[in-house]
């Protein structure tokens, strides 16, 4: 008997160092083309005005205010309210998945997996990123523990001869949030691809602007990463946002925002003023490509899952 693939399946954060470095030097030099990508238009944003493709906009959008999980805790720190983008985004992306399934997929994959279940694996598996406000040094444990601390700085006396948590914390501040690691989705695209030798952070990224809008021509989503200060026009809002591009019309990005409940999760900004949100914070340029994932998900048979 055979087990469907899901969210349950995507694996620990926590990898060899020599991965980590990898991916890490992927993720930046992903990141910096992209960046040349959108330099080299030199601010002619008007190649897009005539454009209208993407894929279909999903009938319901997973809001981070949803009381089911809007006051409960997103890891070590915060709420899923305050800071569960990525795994909403996560959950837009897979719904999209299933839309786009062929019949076999949908036996041999679990493309309709509760929010719930969605947060808690990101948070179990160490994709949420914290630290202690005034140490330098990052966390991924799911809750914030004296034992947890004390391992992840083995020779620091200070932090070994503390008896509680108060203790750390009246030392070094209380948990901080850092965000969602990046590579989750990454890891999502991958598990929902069947393939071992995809890169995380390379060929499961974007790195052209070309590339983006070949995908939204195909009706393919584009998962990205925004700066909050640009993407919604108001310096004051510091921090990244994670949401999903699925069309363009016009000259204007159509976004499906967890966080837009107002305008039912459907966030409409010109092209230029999107492609500079994901390119403001220096090596934050991170835009996902899905397209492996959609290429097998859309197609798969039942003889080309176990041949």
């Amino acid at each position: 008997m055979f087990k469907t693939i899901g969210i349950k399946d995507v694996p620990n954060c926590t990898v060899p160092r020599e991965e980590h470095i990898k991916r890490t030097n992927s993720q930046k030099k992903s990141s910096d083309n992209f960046l040349q990508s959108v330099k080299d238009l030199s601010g002619n944003y008007s190649i897009f005005n005539d454009l209208d493709c993407g894929a279909k906009l999903p009938d319901t959008v997973p809001f981070a205010s949803n009381p089911k999980w809007a006051d409960l805790p997103f890891g070590a720190t915060n709420t899923c309210r305050n800071a569960s983008c990525g795994a909403l985004q996560s959950a837009v992306v897979i719904n999209y998945f299933n839309s786009i399934a062929s019949p076999s997929s949908k036996i041999f994959f679990e493309l309709t997996p509760s929010v719930s279940s969605i947060i808690d694996t990101l948070v179990e598996n160490g994709y949420r990123s914290w630290k202690l406000e005034n140490k330098p040094g990052t966390m991924s444990t799911p809750a914030a523990t004296l034992d947890a601390i004390q391992e992840r700085f083995p020779d620091d006396e200070e932090v070994q001869t503390c008896t509680s948590l108060d203790e750390v914390f009246q030392k070094f501040g209380s948990p901080s949030g850092v965000g969602t690691n990046f590579f989750w989705l990454d890891n999502v695209i991958k598990l929902f691809s069947l393939e071992d030798k995809l890169e995380i952070g390379k060929d499961t990224r974007i790195t052209s602007v070309g590339k983006l809008f070949q995908n939204l021509a195909r009706g393919i989503v584009v998962p990205i990463r925004v700066e909050n200060s640009v993407y919604l026009g108001n310096p004051n809002l510091k921090g990244g946002h994670y949401v999903t591009w699925f069309a363009v019309k016009d000259g204007n990005a159509v976004i499906v925002d967890t966080a837009m409940e107002k305008n039912c999760g459907i966030y409409t900004i010109p092209v230029s003023q999107v492609l500079e949100a994901i390119t403001s914070g220096p090596g934050m340029s991170v835009v996902w490509n899905v397209e492996p994932a959609v290429s097998v998900l859309s197609t798969l048979t039942i003889n080309q899952f176990f041949s």
